[in-house]
């Protein structure tokens, strides 16, 4: 009898962890947060498209949220590369450029006059970009899945840039080291002023101009202080947006997708905008009484020549992968020639 009474004790027990088991796999899982770290404001472009994509992302995934936090709240813009390699941030959007000091093949991204026009960068970067994820991918713990163009970098001026010689002695503001070297190579002096300091900088006469993008001098109403805007594509822009490998990695297939389709598609949605930017703010520019200065291919191709030695050493030191970036370049500048 009591062999009995244990048997059923027992065949009750498996029974109530069978049921409490099943239990368990019907309560809702942990939602997993994914933090995308950008410097820009919810108000610009940049911004603007991110917050559309992280609610198209939270639509169509379960158990993930995609979250966008802006103007550096979570971490600084220059340390944007290694909280993504530490996870510190899950995702994170940065210039290629901008981490040459780490990865000597990221300077290749802002070579100046890399590219002859905005169409070009775009199909630059959509090239070369598995190259520099493979790149982040071996040194840096993570994968880019979006790239896209902010335009270039060019002198907006309170003094006229016509030819080589109106480089001489002019104080230009630099944003980025690529710039410095233009700024340098072509005659100027570059100086390094903190971006926000832009305005004032060039209304108290601290420099003649500064190197930044047209939607740059327009959102940022820079115009009010200058006169001339020399829009020759010197120095290329690319950024990216990387996910840390460990958190993309442990993703089920069909979530790493859609977060790749998602960033891809916003990439797409922002080099469009600011491909038909350039001409509106150029437009928006002229309107406010800025004169825009255009150089033939000839004069365009004397500064080019000039800045091709930093260009050459720069490739070369980067050996196979410089080739293929130059090769790239040679392919898409022949599809967009520079239009004077």
């Amino acid at each position: 009898m009591k062999k009995i009474f244990f048997i059923c004790l027992a065949v009750f027990t498996i029974s109530l962890l069978a049921l409490s088991a099943c239990g368990d796999s019907d309560e809702p899982k942990e939602t997993i947060v994914l933090r995308e770290a950008i410097a820009h404001t919810p108000q610009d472009q940049i911004g603007e498209e991110s917050i559309k994509m992280a609610e198209r992302f939270n639509q169509r995934v379960e158990g993930y949220k995609l979250e966008i936090h802006h103007s550096e709240s979570l971490v600084k813009f220059a340390e944007s590369l290694d909280a993504v390699r530490t996870g510190t941030v899950e995702l994170a959007q940065w210039p290629i450029d901008m981490f040459g000091n780490l990865e000597p093949k990221f300077n290749t991204m802002g070579l100046p006059f890399l590219f002859n026009n905005v169409e070009a960068n775009v199909a630059g970067i959509n090239e070369l970009l598995p190259d520099y994820s493979d790149i982040c991918e071996e040194k840096f713990n993570q994968k880019l899945i979006g790239a896209y163009t902010a335009t270039s970098l060019d002198p907006l001026s309170t003094k006229p840039i016509r030819t080589l010689d109106d480089w001489k002695g002019l104080l230009v503001m630099a944003l980025n080291p690529p710039s410095s070297v233009a700024i340098e190579m072509l005659g100027g002096s570059a100086v390094s002023i903190p971006f926000p300091d832009t305005y004032t900088s060039l209304d108290k006469g601290v420099v003649d101009a500064v190197m930044c993008s047209t939607n740059q001098m327009v959102i940022y109403s820079i115009y009010e202080v200058a006169d001339y805007v020399l829009p020759i594509y010197i120095i290329p822009t690319a950024m990216t947006c990387a996910v840390n490998l460990d958190i993309y990695n442990d993703m089920p297939k069909d979530v790493q997708d859609i977060l790749i389709e998602e960033h891809m598609k916003t990439a797409e949605i922002l080099n469009d905008i600011f491909i038909n930017l350039i001409q509106e703010n150029l437009s928006e520019l002229e309107a406010n009484g800025v004169e825009i200065i255009r150089v033939s291919e000839d004069e365009r191709n004397k500064w080019r020549d000039i800045l091709m030695p930093y260009t050459q050493q720069v490739l070369e030191e980067c050996g196979d992968f410089g080739d293929r970036v130059m090769d790239v370049a040679d392919q898409v500048n022949a599809k967009y020639p520079y239009e004077y």
